[in-house]
């Protein structure tokens, strides 16, 4: 019988692989035909584009969202900047814990 091993991934690891699953799960979603108001799917770099700026929360599109999006597609677009606001709140209190800094927010 084989031992199974178990990967542990450092806090940046697993930073990095948050961000990136959640574009991907993002980027799926946008493409969905129900995401669009034409009823068509989206192609996979304009999905992805638009999945990316949301979770980084840059506010860059390459279509018009209240044009091209559907009331699903636009609720999509607005868990992902929340999410991804959060995750960035996050590496940034993970950085200060980790540099000492002084941080009212972490105790």
């Amino acid at each position: 019988m084989e031992k199974v091993r178990k990967v542990k991934l450092t806090a940046t690891q697993s930073l990095v692989l948050g961000f990136i699953i959640l574009i991907l799960i993002g980027t799926f979603l946008l493409m969905l035909p129900i995401s669009n108001n034409d009823g068509k799917a989206l192609n996979f770099l304009d999905s992805m584009f638009m999945a990316t700026t949301s979770v980084c929360v840059n506010g860059l599109t390459t279509v018009v969202p209240c044009t091209q999006f559907s009331f699903f597609g636009k609720t999509v677009i607005m868990i992902l900047i929340e999410i991804g606001g959060l995750r960035i709140y996050e590496l940034y209190c993970s950085c200060a814990y980790v540099y000492g800094k002084k941080n009212k927010f972490i105790r």
